[in-house]
C-alpha cells in the first residue's frame, strides 16, 4: 500500500490546467528544522513572524506552509511567462494581509507580484497552490481523514448536504464529511474570507449519491449563497489525506477548468 508521502506529491492538480497557470506543492512537516538558524531562506519579516510563534506545532505548521508557498511560486514562475524570475526561496516573501490572506512579494523590490497563493496544513503535511492573480480566485484546504464530532455537522452543512452525508455507509462517513468540509474551507479561502464566513452560507451542488461513489477524486460546484461567483471544486483523496482545490471561473473560456456550473 502506498503511503501518504508517496501520494501527496507536487503537481497533483497541474495536469488539469494549461501550463503555467497553476502550481501545487507539499512539504513533509516531520522533516522540518524549526529553528531560525535552520532557515536562511526566510526574509527578515518572515523570521520575525516565525519567532513570535512559541508553540512548536504552530511554528512547524507556519513554516511548512511558507516553504510550500515559496516552492509553488518558484515552480509557477519558471513556466508561467512572468517578468519576475525568482531563483531561490529568499527571493520570495509571503506575508499576511490584514485579512490574514497570504500575499506574495518580491524580496528585492518589496512590491507585490501578480501571483496568489493559498496555504493549508494538517497532520504531517503542509500544502500550497500558486496561480496568476489575474485569472481567478482560488483556495486550498488539506485535512487528514479522521472521525469528526457529528455535533459539528449542523454548524457546517445545509439540509441537502446532510441528506447526502446520511446516505453514506457509517464506515465511509468520516471521509464523506471531510470531502464537503474541505470543499467549503477551500471556497472560503478563495473568497478571501477564510472561516469568517459561515460555512452554512456556502452551498454545494451535489448530485444524488455523489458521496457514495468509490472514487479517489470528485468534482462539483459551490457558491456563497445569494451572492458571489460560482466555484468549481476538485477534491482528491490520497492515502489518509483529503485535499480540495476551489477556483472561480477564469476570465477566458475554452478549456475544461473554466466550467464552473
Amino acid at each position: 500500500m502506498l503511503t501518504a508521502t508517496a501520494l501527496l506529491t507536487d503537481g497533483i492538480f497541474e495536469d488539469l490546467f494549461p501550463t503555467g497557470l497553476l502550481a501545487s506543492t507539499f512539504v513533509d512537516l516531520a522533516q522540518l528544522d524549526t529553528t531560525l538558524q535552520g532557515h536562511p531562506d526566510l526574509t527578515p519579516a518572515e523570521r520575525d513572524l516565525m519567532s513570535g510563534l512559541r508553540v512548536e506545532k504552530r511554528r512547524r505548521d507556519w513554516l511548512g506552509g511558507r516553504l510550500a508557498a515559496k516552492r509553488a511560486v518558484i515552480r509557477l514562475a519558471t513556466v508561467g511567462g512572468f517578468d519576475w524570475h525568482p531563483t531561490s526561496l529568499q527571493d520570495i516573501e509571503v506575508l499576511p494581509s490584514h485579512t490574514r490572506e497570504p500575499i506574495v512579494y518580491s524580496s528585492e523590490t518589496g512590491l507585490p507580484v501578480p501571483m496568489q497563493v493559498s496555504i493549508s496544513h494538517s497532520g504531517q503535511f503542509a500544502a500550497a497552490v500558486a496561480s496568476r492573480s489575474d485569472h481567478w480566485r482560488l483556495g486550498l484546504d488539506l485535512e487528514r481523514a479522521e472521525a469528526t464530532d457529528p455535533a459539528l455537522y449542523h454548524l457546517a452543512f445545509r439540509d441537502s448536504e446532510m441528506w447526502e452525508i446520511e446516505r453514506v455507509p457509517p464506515r465511509l462517513r468520516p471521509v464523506a464529511v471531510l470531502v464537503l468540509w474541505t470543499a467549503k474551507e477551500a471556497i472560503s479561502k478563495a473568497l478571501g474570507t477564510g472561516l469568517s464566513v459561515c460555512l452554512q452560507d456556502i452551498e454545494l451542488a451535489l448530485p444524488v449519491g455523489f458521496l457514495c461513489e468509490n472514487s479517489s477524486s470528485r468534482r462539483f460546484t459551490g457558491y456563497l449563497r445569494d451572492r458571489g461567483p460560482h466555484f468549481t471544486v476538485l477534491t482528491c483523496c490520497r492515502g489518509d489525506y483529503i485535499v480540495s482545490l476551489a477556483w472561480a471561473a477564469p476570465l477566458q473560456d475554452g478549456w475544461e477548468g473554466s466550467q464552473s456550473r
